[in-house]
């Protein structure tokens, strides 16, 4: 299985969690739409940190450094996350919030993968 595979299979699992978090969290809890996108994100990142770095990526045990590398990466990602999820909201009705976050997590899934993919767990770079 191609690595771009096992990025997209825990990737899609990461965002099911991420989106279920964020949807609850707007819903029920009532927090705005931006805020439950960065904090569903947030949790989903940390643990498809360790999957990727284990299974995705096949880079070893965990690493301090691409953790931190991946952190960054996830801020970059956080970024475009929230402000796509910012500018749809304004564009859209407020009826289409899971539409909404849908499209920033489409957004956000490409920038990850190539920064992912040629930063945190680049060919060749150290593995501890």
């Amino acid at each position: 299985m191609s690595q771009l595979i096992r990025f997209l299979l825990v990737t899609v699992l990461g965002v099911i969690l991420d989106l279920a978090i964020a949807f609850a969290l707007h819903a029920y809890a009532g927090l705005p739409l931006w805020l439950a996108a960065a904090s569903g994100f947030a949790i989903a990142a940390g643990a498809n940190y360790v999957i990727h770095q284990t299974w995705s990526f096949r880079s070893g045990p965990l690493s301090m450094k691409r953790a931190a590398l991946y952190a960054g990466v996830a801020l970059v990602t956080l970024a475009v996350r929230v402000g796509i999820v910012a500018l749809l909201e304004r564009a859209l009705p407020a009826a289409w919030p899971l539409a909404i976050l849908v499209a920033g997590a489409g957004g956000s899934f490409c920038v990850n993968f190539v920064l992912s993919k040629w930063v945190v767990f680049a060919p060749g770079e150290e593995r501890a």
